[in-house]
């Protein structure tokens, strides 16, 4: 269910009332008789066809609303439920709450949901935090408000792979400091068991194995210079957990991902590993 609050920020266009009464007229205008039944959904099957082309033409928020929704058939989608901007001396804050709709598992889609929203207000609130100790940390060691560069926080997400069985999505979450704060949040969701589904329940019990060893044989195939931005004491094996992060491609395939600084130097960034198996 969409929450009205959601569409507070579009436009109406100030012609849009005219157009409604017009259509309206029309389409109680002709005579209802006893074969007219289907008639009269035709009728407002157009009143409702003229409202909404007058809103894709007239208003852009509605037009963008509408063609950022992925509509996978009729069953799933993931839109913005809610975006917003905070704007004040200390910091900036853009975020974007997505929302999961028609999956036809309404518990998950629930239980997702609530959690997005839970994790994404606490971010925000730690970010707002921590904007405040800067920013106060920064006039006691003398220095001025109006020199301060206000901390910037942004949320929002990526929609990694969406089908009839499966969504695969990330929320990322960037705060801009001395230097940037980054952290991501993967959600994969089988949506024919109804459940969030981790390495184990895709590769089976060897999956510590099978990813590991896809993994190795990525960086085999390295250049030297690739490799030496690689921690020496980094066990691979070690860090492939059940709840390792990872997403799923729109080629159905698995793509593990290591954070900035987990297994290379800064410089290497974030490392994304798509895993292949012997059956492919």
């Amino acid at each position: 269910m969409i929450d009205k609050s959601n569409y507070n920020k579009i436009d109406i266009p100030e012609n849009l009332s005219s157009v409604v009464d017009e259509a309206i007229k029309y389409g109680l205008s002709t005579t209802i008789k006893p074969y007219s039944r289907l008639k009269k959904v035709a009728s407002l099957a157009a009143v409702f066809c003229i409202i909404f082309v007058t809103l894709l033409n007239t208003s852009q928020i509605f037009a963008a609303a509408i063609y950022e929704i992925p509509i996978v058939g009729n069953v799933c989608r993931i839109f913005t439920f809610r975006e917003y901007h905070i704007e004040d001396p200390i910091k900036y804050v853009d975020v974007k709450v997505p929302h999961i709709d028609n999956s036809g598992k309404t518990e998950l889609e629930a239980r997702v949901n609530l959690e997005i929203s839970k994790l994404i207000s606490e971010n925000v609130e730690k970010g707002e935090e921590r904007a405040k100790e800067y920013y106060e940390a920064f006039i006691e060691t003398g220095g001025k408000s109006e020199d301060f560069t206000p901390i910037g926080i942004n949320i929002d997400y990526e929609i990694k792979s969406i089908n009839e069985k499966s969504v695969s999505f990330v929320i990322t979450k960037y705060e801009t400091f001395a230097s940037a704060y980054f952290e991501q949040y993967f959600y994969n969701m089988d949506l024919q068991t109804g459940k969030l589904f981790t390495l184990k329940d895709w590769f089976g019990s060897d999956y510590k194995d099978i990813v590991a060893s896809s993994i190795e044989e990525t960086i085999s195939n390295w250049s030297d210079y690739q490799k030496e931005a690689l921690f020496q004491d980094v066990d691979i094996d070690d860090l492939i957990t059940e709840n390792r992060n990872f997403y799923l491609n729109d080629q159905n395939q698995i793509v593990v991902v290591f954070e900035k600084y987990e297994v290379a130097v800064g410089a290497a960034g974030i490392l994304e590993f798509p895993i292949t198996t012997t059956s492919e």
